[in-house]
């Protein structure tokens, strides 16, 4: 079902760019499994299981990698003369998404209610990277469409570099979801801890 539901956020409603065809190939999940009856023991599962982000080196818990590939074809002319522009573009883009889940039958409540909170914000944090990217999509489109037919695929490779540098502004910003709540256990339950 969260699959179903990242599709149509993917998809939206804009409307593709003339002579322009936007393909969603959907995600593919990659959840992989936090074992551990207390917050201590999930919050050692979770750093055992980080792995480094190609963008920045950072180690983290989850991550998104979009595939984004663009074709065109270059218009039959008559007139040789007339400047060629690409035709019949076509942006095609799929992901996959890992997420961790907690893979406690019967966790305690306390537990469960971090848990909740932490895979909540983590997938929202992940679903935004998504969300950044399909909102890009016209503009590579249109980048393409744009340039002379032997400028085009340069053209293409500068908006894919600016999609890219995006989703890094964008973990800078959050500290990789860190300030949209992607923490476990979340602070509220750390404090509640510390109460006790």
């Amino acid at each position: 079902m969260r699959a179903a539901c990242l599709s149509a956020l993917l998809l939206g409603t804009a409307a593709d760019p003339p002579g322009v065809q936007i393909i969603f190939e959907g995600v593919r999940m990659d959840r992989y499994p936090v074992r551990g009856r207390d917050v201590a023991a999930v919050r050692a599962a979770l750093d055992a299981a980080r792995v480094r982000d190609e963008q920045d080196g950072t180690m983290v818990e989850a991550y998104t990698h979009g595939r984004i590939q663009g074709t065109w074809q270059a218009p039959a002319r008559a007139d040789h003369d007339a400047p060629c522009r690409p035709e019949a573009v076509i942006i095609r883009y799929s992901a996959t998404m890992r997420l961790p889940y907690l893979a406690e039958p019967d966790p305690l409540p306390e537990l469960a209610q971090a848990w909740r909170l932490y895979a909540l914000n983590l997938e929202r944090h992940e679903a935004q990277h998504l969300e950044r990217i399909r909102r890009a999509l016209p503009r590579l489109a249109e980048a393409i469409a744009a340039a002379p037919c032997t400028g085009a695929d340069a053209a293409g490779a500068v908006v894919l570099d600016e999609i890219r540098a995006d989703g890094r502004a964008y973990d800078t910003e959050t500290e990789h979801g860190r300030r949209e709540g992607a923490v476990f256990p979340p602070p509220r339950t750390t404090e509640r801890r510390q109460d006790d």
